[in-house]
């Protein structure tokens, strides 16, 4: 059963609004050297890669523009003005209203604070005086949606999750490399067939893991990528970069600009000069993220490419150091099989008007009816008839 936070005021608690000093800003550029730009785990700071001024950046110049968001970009200090928590939120007319969220809409997997050490002791009541003093701060919105939302973040407790309501519908999973290769070869399902799967390939004329380290190795590699993708949304009947430039547009941009500060982690398994799967990650520290997996299919279908990659990334990642490689948010049968360590999240919804509660009774109404049984068989059609609408008025306004 949904639960929902009508508001959070109720639940005062000890902590007050004057107990914290919070600063909102509406530009990457203009966020305090406290917040970490990405990559370098040498820093106070506790975060995931997506709370980064280089994703929140990247995400700004993709979806944020394609969907008119305006970021808010919240810095909370104590009172004696030393950091507690970085927030990247933005809001977006949705649904016919103004919807607050997190700098996301399906690219981040986890929706978190960046976090500091500090000595406030988090509660749901001092939560709840920290998201009153935030909220106090921002632009007017209708409803807030805080989802994927993680206990912990770098050890320290997530104040946020405090005041979820309910499960995320779908966990991250992640393969701890700290500990011997060995033992993580024991909790991959297959790991021996996928060796010789990685054999069979080499007899082929050479197979091997390329880790992109210059400008014509990301573009080779990203270009695959983005061919592979584009064809399995087609071959799966769901909107690809066509309907949703952005999604192309993210990784195009994010290519060369995680890989200007050290963070990109774009590598292929290769079989002579082809690529036949790509993986897109990033790096915060020795937390390595995989973003985007793509691989070829016809004939290369019988080796199993994306899982082949991926058991040689995890070999690759654990040689250098990582101590996890994260395939984030999914509950797919081919990421429980290839990871041993889960990490639950959870989600709130929070009204702040009254046109916030129709859009959250809309939404209710859409996702009860997507889930019933003559919606899933239409949906795929849609998407055939769309695309192939897309393409027939793109043809006719060629020139003749």
């Amino acid at each position: 059963m949904l639960k929902v936070l009508d508001s959070v005021d109720r639940d005062t608690g000890r902590a007050s609004i004057s107990d914290f000093i919070v600063d909102v800003r509406s530009s990457p550029a203009d966020v305090s050297a406290d917040w970490p730009r990405g990559g370098d785990a040498d820093t106070p700071a506790r975060c995931h890669a997506f709370q980064t001024v280089t994703f929140i950046e990247t995400w700004q110049a993709t979806y944020g523009q394609a969907h008119g968001s305006k970021l808010c970009l919240v810095e909370v200090r104590d009172a004696a003005g030393r950091p507690l928590l970085m927030l990247p939120l933005q809001i977006s007319p949705l649904e016919g209203g103004l919807v607050l969220g997190f700098t996301d809409m399906g690219v981040s997997d986890y929706n978190a604070p960046v976090l500091f050490p500090t000595a406030v002791t988090w509660t749901r009541q001092s939560a709840t005086a920290l998201w009153r003093a935030i909220t106090a701060r921002l632009p007017p919105f209708d409803i807030a949606r805080l989802d994927k939302m993680p206990e912990h973040v770098g050890g320290l407790v997530n104040p946020l999750y405090l005041l979820t309501d309910r499960a995320n519908p779908e966990s991250c999973h992640l393969a701890n490399l700290d500990q011997p290769w060995s033992e993580v070869e024991q909790h991959i399902q297959g790991a021996k067939n996928l060796r010789n799967r990685f054999r069979a390939l080499d007899r082929l004329g050479g197979c091997r893991l390329l880790v992109a380290e210059t400008a014509d190795e990301r573009q080779l590699i990203l270009a695959a990528l983005l061919e592979q993708k584009q064809r399995r949304f087609e071959e799966t009947h769901v909107p690809g970069f066509d309907a949703h430039p952005e999604k192309r547009d993210f990784f195009t941009l994010g290519t060369e600009r995680f890989a200007a500060i050290g963070a990109l982690h774009l590598s292929a398994l290769m079989v002579k000069d082809e690529v036949i799967a790509a993986l897109w990650g990033v790096t915060q520290g020795r937390h390595y993220y995989g973003l985007f997996i793509t691989f070829e299919a016809g004939e290369w279908t019988k080796y199993s490419p994306g899982r082949v990659l991926h058991h040689q990334l995890l070999q690759h990642l654990a040689e250098r150091g990582y101590w996890c490689l994260d395939l984030g948010i999914g509950d797919e049968p081919w990421k429980l099989a290839a990871c041993d360590v889960t990490v639950p999240l959870r989600q709130a919804t929070i009204l702040a008007t009254l046109r916030g509660r129709f859009i959250l009774t809309e939404r209710t109404i859409k996702e009860r009816l997507s889930a019933t049984r003559f919606w899933q068989k239409l949906r795929p059609y849609k998407w055939v008839v769309l695309r192939g609408l897309r393409r027939s008025l793109q043809r006719a306004a060629l020139p003749r």
